[in-house]
């Protein structure tokens, strides 16, 4: 496992810690909270192929990767709705000793919660900013368009699953194909402090 991969894992498990104590006060309505999540998600087209170190092949997909964003959760007043807006970083990748395949994109979220107990439920916006796929040295790189998708989530506790509806479009000469779906299944999880 990667070093960073590993030390991101260490601080989001620091984080659910830390969260899970303040989860039960963090949607009284007229409130606001800084919010974080953390997730992998899967699904997408096929971007790119790989041989593996020990034979076979590794594949890139367009919405398999790992995500985190950070923003704010403001719950409305007299009424069990909510209001989250995030900014994060989504990253797909294929593992490898040599240089590897990436994904790249910068997830910005809307969405509105119902908040029924300790379930969530949210639906929304998401405009994924630069993506780009860097293929180091095993094929050509690719730029795509910004894209705009809608979210769907349900959450009990600090444990979501997400589905995200999205397609990028390239942004240059389109060789091969020039869209690719990048619809994902998601889960996450969400601390709110």
């Amino acid at each position: 496992m990667h070093k960073k991969t590993l030390a991101a894992l260490v601080g989001a498990l620091c984080l659910l810690v830390i969260g899970a104590a303040w989860a039960d006060d963090d949607y009284a309505p007229g409130t606001t909270h800084p919010t974080f999540d953390f997730g992998a998600a899967f699904g997408g087209d096929k971007l790119a192929t790989e041989n593996a170190f020990i034979g076979g092949h590794n594949t890139l997909y367009a919405g398999k990767s790992l995500y985190a964003d950070f923003g704010v959760q403001h719950n409305l007043d007299d009424t069990d709705w909510s209001l989250k807006a995030t900014a994060g970083v989504q990253r797909g990748f294929i593992p490898t000793h040599t240089a590897y395949p990436t994904f790249t994109r910068y997830p910005l979220d809307l969405l509105l919660l119902d908040n029924q107990g300790r379930w969530h439920f949210g639906f929304g916006l998401t405009y994924h900013a630069n993506p780009k796929l860097q293929q180091n040295g095993t094929g050509p790189d690719a730029a795509f368009h910004d894209a705009v998708g809608g979210v769907l989530e349900v959450q009990y506790r600090i444990f979501g699953f997400r589905y995200t509806n999205i397609r990028y479009t390239s942004d240059g000469p389109c060789p091969g194909r020039c869209s690719y779906d990048g619809s994902t299944l998601g889960l996450y999880l969400n601390l709110v402090f």
